[in-house]
């Protein structure tokens, strides 16, 4: 019994040892490795200073340089904190030429890459149906209330 625990916590050992190591060596689509020490691990190169400083109106500043006359404080920020990618949005060409204009309440979408569970047209609807339900609510707790006395 003693040696079929031991045997599991080992093969449990080296999955979990596969598992951790195992992005270091696959490789992605770009095809590099999905992930890498220089990305991931703390080092000089991964940390970067920037400074603050705090206006005659209480406005926040921030720079990678002190201007002149200005107290500052320096913030040490470690870039490899943040080990998640950001996903770049593409513009629309459109969206660049054409100034916003005003769109009739059954033209509007949701944008692009946005994942929307309600149809936008359909939210005066739902506003007047959750207004309904309160309603309902009320009337139930006054009734509620008018039973106990």
């Amino acid at each position: 019994m003693k040696v079929k625990i031991a045997l599991m916590a080992v093969t449990l050992a080296v999955v979990l040892a596969v598992a951790v190591i195992a992005p270091y060596f696959i490789k992605g689509p770009d095809g590099k490795p999905l992930m890498s020490a220089d990305k991931t691990l703390s080092y000089q190169g991964s940390r970067q200073t920037f400074y603050k400083w705090q206006d005659d109106k209480g406005m926040w500043h921030f720079s990678d340089e002190v201007p002149d006359g200005v107290q500052a404080l320096p913030v040490e920020v470690d870039t490899a904190a943040n080990i998640v990618q950001s996903v770049p949005v593409e513009k629309k060409a459109e969206e660049d030429a054409e100034p916003a204009a005003e769109v009739a309440a059954d033209q509007v979408s949701a944008p692009a890459g946005f994942p929307m569970t309600v149809d936008p047209a359909a939210i005066p609807q739902l506003i007047k149906d959750a207004q309904n339900v309160q309603s309902l609510v009320d009337k139930r707790s006054q009734q509620i209330d008018d039973s106990a006395r």
